[in-house]
């Protein structure tokens, strides 16, 4: 397989590899599955790109100039998830238009289908029945023709054991089941994904372009990465940013996760930045700027994630002790894809589970 075929650019930051057997096996199942309108389920961890997988459905079908809309099912209590896939009632909100009205002759991706809540998926298994929901003034029906894929991170038998998952759902979703490896059961696309990073997060940051060396690749290689793709973005952004090799192999070494420490900031000089030619689209003043909105998400991230954790999911008091609005920390955690871990949920008792997800707003 030659080097074009190993990569397929999706989006202007969006990319699927397919460097080892595993990956090209992937891509030619998506491919196929493309063509026809079926339901596919993609099981993987976190990741490891299964909306990326999404996108590559979406984009190999006859639906790719449509919309294609990706929700978090586990990120937004059970109420506003209805509302934002169904709709809105008139007077709620400015917009009330569901996310399956909006995607219509294109593609939605329910990501943690698992994670939603029980009376919602019984909506959900009728949409899928009989493809008919209300307009958003509520007085009539449409049929919107929408492609619906899903995925999931946790244990599909123990969602189904303990009834988090609706067995019909399942059966209805999961038509065809893709699995998208782990970047440790797939060695081969670490060169591919290392060297597109570097080039897209370079320009994207007017960085100087950096060279890979044998000993700074293995390391990556002999790393686990359990944070998969988006670990090793991290890792290439403070790689370009320090320029030292030795911080990063050292910490793969250890396997430990990869989080700045005021020891780990290299007595160099920082790191030169990328001429600009033309009409370059980069320039240093936005480069700087979009590179701390990228620190400050990731500290946000962090922050809100830690608080979600202490107070057990208990958002109104995450919100309150993040001295947040309740409804901005439900958008917050909508746009960092945060969700509980499977084991707090196969932890928490049932009763706390359903009034935890219906939580009012």
């Amino acid at each position: 397989m030659n080097r074009i075929q190993d990569f397929e650019e999706i989006s202007e930051d969006l990319f699927f590899t397919a460097g080892s057997p595993a990956m090209r096996k992937l891509r030619t199942q998506a491919e196929l599955l493309a063509k026809v309108n079926v339901p596919v389920l993609i099981v993987g961890e976190n990741g490891s790109g299964k909306d990326v997988v999404a996108r590559l459905i979406h984009k190999f079908s006859v639906r790719a100039a449509c919309r294609f809309v990706k929700v978090n099912c586990a990120a937004l209590p059970g109420d506003l998830l209805e509302r934002e896939l169904f709709g809105y009632k008139p007077g709620e909100f400015t917009k009330g238009t569901g996310k399956f009205e909006l995607c219509d002759q294109g593609t939605i991706l329910l990501d943690e289908i698992a994670k939603m809540p029980a009376g919602l998926q019984a909506k959900l298994l009728h949409f899928l029945q009989d493809r008919q929901i209300f307009t958003s003034d509520g007085q009539s029906t449409i049929s919107p023709d929408v492609r619906i894929l899903a995925a999931t991170t946790g244990d599909i038998e123990q969602a189904l054991n303990d009834k988090r998952l609706r067995e019909d759902l399942y059966y209805r979703l999961s038509a065809f089941t893709l699995h998208v490896p782990p970047l440790r059961e797939r060695k081969q696309d670490i060169p591919l994904l290392l060297g597109h990073f570097i080039d897209q997060l370079a320009r994207h940051y007017g960085l100087k372009q950096r060279t890979l060396s044998p000993t700074w690749l293995e390391a990556c290689q002999g790393y686990s990465w359990p944070g998969n793709l988006r670990e090793l973005e991290n890792v290439v952004k403070r790689y370009l940013v320090m320029g030292d090799e030795s911080v990063q192999t050292g910490e793969f070494a250890l396997q430990s996760p990869v989080h700045v420490r005021d020891a780990d900031w290299p007595n160099c000089s920082p790191p030169e930045t990328t001429p600009l030619r033309g009409n370059a689209h980069i320039e240093s003043p936005a480069s700087l700027k979009s590179l701390v909105r990228t620190i400050k998400g990731e500290a946000e991230r962090n922050a809100i994630a830690s608080t979600l954790e202490k107070t057990h999911w208990n958002r109104k008091e995450a919100a309150r002790q993040l001295r947040i609005s309740y409804r901005g920390l439900l958008y917050k955690i909508q746009e960092y894809q945060l969700a509980p871990s499977a084991n707090y949920l196969t932890a928490l008792p049932r009763n706390a589970s359903c009034k935890r997800s219906g939580e009012q707003h």
